[in-house]
């Protein structure tokens, strides 16, 4: 039971940064690999304020707004321009990618590739029913919970929640109906931002952080996103909670060392049996065209 916990625990900060992936690629079909880039930046952020004393409202704040204006800032400054050259998915790709390399390497410079943590001495520990969790596991639930619990309830009841949804089914169609298309595109790439920043917190308090861990999480969030369903913002919910899960019980089952290959064999799985995902659906093929 204890290691199913705390791999849904790990789980639910996975699933926070798919869906980050998730709310640019469904309205954009913007891969955006430079999410990577914000997960890895806001730590050292917060690092950086930590080290000259700002109490924890204004590191948050602080790693906030830099998650949230870099993502934007990959949107105004880049995406959007390509959009308006037409440029193919593919070369969004290599851009973003840029972007993440650049946003390392400023990393690198600024701070070096130590790794680095965000709490000082042996953390506090709880013990709820049976189960130890740490007070860094607490914080990582109780953030996850409640902003993803915020995102669905603005998606569903709010008149941008629906004017977002409608956009990641048919963006043509929204312009043609007079809908800003570019409003609702900065909109998601700073949803996007938001949601990275939280996630990239929760892991750095838990484990610590490095210059190099942001890719290999985004991978870990594109995974459980194609797991969870592209099609779906539900998806990358599901597909984060039981991607943290199957990873931890290959953890302590096997090793540590197996959970990357048992993370692409269950992706694998999925694209043999189920490729559109668990929440995925099939479309009629005019329907894709």
């Amino acid at each position: 039971m204890q290691v199913a916990v705390n791999g849904l625990i790990t789980g639910l900060t996975i699933a926070v940064l798919a869906l980050g992936f998730t709310v640019t690629y469904l309205p954009t079909r913007v891969f955006h690999v430079a999410l990577g880039g914000v997960f890895t930046i806001v730590p050292f952020v917060a690092w950086a304020c930590l080290s000259i004393g700002c109490p924890w409202y204004l590191v948050v704040a602080a790693a906030a707004v830099t998650g949230v204006s870099l993502s934007f800032a990959c949107e105004a400054f880049n995406h959007r321009y390509l959009e308006r050259k037409a440029a193919s998915a593919g070369v969004h790709l290599v851009s973003s990618l840029g972007l993440y390399i650049i946003i390392v390497q400023i990393i690198t410079l600024i701070w070096g590739n130590q790794p680095k943590v965000l709490r000082v001495g042996v953390d506090t520990i709880f013990n709820v029913g049976g189960l130890v969790l740490t007070r860094a596991q607490v914080l990582a639930v109780v953030s996850s919970t409640i902003l993803l619990i915020a995102f669905y309830a603005w998606l569903r009841l709010s008149n941008l929640g629906l004017q977002f949804r409608a956009m990641s089914d048919n963006p043509t169609e929204m312009s043609l109906r007079g809908y800003s298309v570019v409003r609702l595109r900065l909109l998601s790439f700073s949803i996007s931002g938001l949601l990275a920043t939280v996630s990239g917190l929760v892991f750095a308090l838990d484990i610590g952080f490095d210059s190099r861990g942001g890719l290999t999480m985004l991978l870990l969030a594109v995974v459980a996103m194609i797991i969870g369903g592209r099609q779906s913002f539900w998806g990358p919910l599901i597909g984060g909670v039981l991607l943290g899960v199957a990873r931890a019980e290959v953890a302590w089952f096997l090793s540590a060392s197996w959970q990357e290959a048992a993370t692409f064999i269950l992706l694998a799985i999925f694209l043999l049996i189920r490729p559109n995902g668990i929440m995925g659906q099939k479309y009629r093929l005019e329907a894709e065209a």
